[in-house]
């Protein structure tokens, strides 16, 4: 499937069938990464307040917040910011302190440094970007780098099959339980393309409150464009 000028108008049209036939209670959301804020269009406003990246995600996919971008100073979690390209990864999370010493979420500081290595991360922990938007899908207006949408595993299930519906195949999903809407979903994505599902992680399901029955779907434009186009075709 070819990218041409008229493919924000196919991810608006995908989206609204994505949300239609699966009846999703959350929107997809769609962002962009910029070199430079200056380069980002008008018609987005910068945020006022720092929040964390799965926190812009999650307020759009509530319909809360529309056509918003934020710089490295809107970021509040660096690690993940890092992720998605916008700061230098910080040393607590390089070095695995921060997941060993902090949270205790690996036996040893090793095993901590063994999966923060592992994370997808879009420039692999460089801060290369400026700024990023987050906009619902269904409105977008610019090709956006990735688009996450946030639903329960039968709907997943769905956008698995409609994804593999014209040449089949099998989904191989990445995750390690931390850094999951930003490494797992936009780090992994930027640099590889094609669908990744991940299962949340205590930031994001804590302080961006994704439910408790949800995960992550994260998608190329060009998959999207695949399950919007396949969605009604399955059983």
């Amino acid at each position: 499937m070819s990218m041409c000028v008229e493919e924000p108008e196919r991810i608006r049209e995908a989206a609204e069938s994505l949300m239609k036939t699966l009846d999703l209670d959350l929107h997809p959301v769609a962002m962009k990464l910029y070199l430079s804020e200056e380069d980002v269009p008008n018609g987005y406003e910068r945020v006022d307040e720092a929040r964390r990246h799965c926190e812009f995600v999650m307020e759009v996919a509530r319909g809360e917040m529309d056509k918003i971008y934020a710089t490295s100073e809107e970021q509040a979690c660096k690690g993940g910011s890092a992720a998605i390209g916008l700061d230098d990864i910080p040393d607590p999370v390089r070095t695995g302190k921060f997941y060993h010493e902090k949270l205790g979420q690996h036996s040893t500081l090793s095993a901590s440094k063994r999966t923060v290595d592992r994370v997808p991360k879009v420039f692999d922990g460089e801060g290369v970007f400026d700024a990023i938007t987050y906009e619902k899908a269904i409105d977008v207006e610019v090709v956006p780098d990735v688009i996450l949408v946030v639903c329960r595993p039968k709907e997943a299930m769905k956008i698995t099959q409609a994804y593999l519906y014209p040449e089949g195949g099998r989904v191989h999903s990445d995750f390690s339980g931390i850094q999951s809407l930003c490494g797992d979903a936009v780090g992994k994505i930027v640099k590889e393309g094609g669908v990744n599902f991940t299962l949340g992680c205590n930031g994001s399901r804590t302080y961006a409150e994704v439910p408790d029955e949800c995960l992550v779907a994260a998608m190329s434009p060009m998959a999207f464009l695949v399950v919007g186009n396949s969605i009604t075709e399955i059983p």
